[in-house]
């Protein structure tokens, strides 16, 4: 039971930060509980063409999971036999695959060597779906060397969360993509303190005032402390005030 709340709070920890730069940084260190991972990645396929979306690492070693991103998306895409097994197999609407792959039982050699071998990475997870326009996504969880296989019980766990983990990415991207509203609210109002814009920029994101308070590091008390004194600054008193000011920008 212990473990069940632990596991729960780290997920909830990671829909806080959907929207926020710490997000990437804090991807595998809320999913430890459940499958350890040492890089991962978000692509999208369209037109036969993988975009790097998202990557991060569980390390110092900020560039490996970029630059193995780019290697991918340059040259080997075509070599993954894992993503054209997953890719051929028909899916229902929201339905979503997962699928394994061993460095060692990778065939083309220079795909095996630049991405895995040179990095000292033994084994990937991949979730598979399709997103709202049809377009293959993946979802990569890369295992380091010192880290050993994957367990089934890591498998497993896996298999279980990547159907939530779709859609808190999805979400995480979609936020990402929203207009810079800290850029705007300081436009409106220059007297505007930065904790005020934080807050309020999180609002507009969607997020609660339990969740900015763990994004901010702050009580919640004080989070609301901020966005009374910045609707006053603003002229607004609710929170509708705040959202129709910017559908009507």
């Amino acid at each position: 039971m212990m473990n069940e709340r632990r596991n729960l709070t780290n997920f909830l920890d990671l829909v806080a930060l959907m929207g926020h730069p710490q997000f990437d940084s804090s991807l595998l260190a809320c999913l430890a509980e459940w499958v350890q991972a040492k890089h991962f990645s978000i692509l999208r396929v369209e037109d036969q063409s993988p975009a790097l979306l998202l990557c991060g690492t569980y390390n110092d070693h900020h560039s490996v999971p970029l630059r193995c991103g780019q290697s991918y998306v340059q040259r080997f895409h075509a070599y993954d036999d894992l993503y054209q097994n997953l890719v051929n197999q028909e899916l229902q609407q929201h339905q979503i695959l997962t699928g394994q792959v061993c460095a060692d039982d990778i065939v083309f050699s220079p795909y095996r060597r630049e991405i895995y071998e040179q990095n000292n990475l033994i084994q990937r997870l991949c979730g598979f779906y399709r997103d709202e326009n049809n377009h293959p996504i993946l979802f990569n969880l890369y295992r380091h060397k010192e880290q050993g296989f994957y367990s089934d019980h890591e498998i497993a766990n896996f298999e279980q969360m990547i159907p939530a983990l779709s859609k808190l990415m999805h979400g995480h991207l979609a936020l990402q993509a929203q207009p810079d509203f800290k850029v705007q609210l300081l436009k409106r109002q220059p007297l505007l303190a930065p904790q005020e814009i934080e807050v309020c920029a999180l609002v507009l994101k969607g997020m609660s005032y339990a969740g900015i308070a763990v994004t901010m590091g702050l009580k919640e008390s004080t989070v609301k402390t901020y966005r009374n004194r910045a609707f006053d600054k603003l002229g607004i008193h609710f929170k509708n005030q705040l959202f129709a000011m910017f559908m009507h920008a």
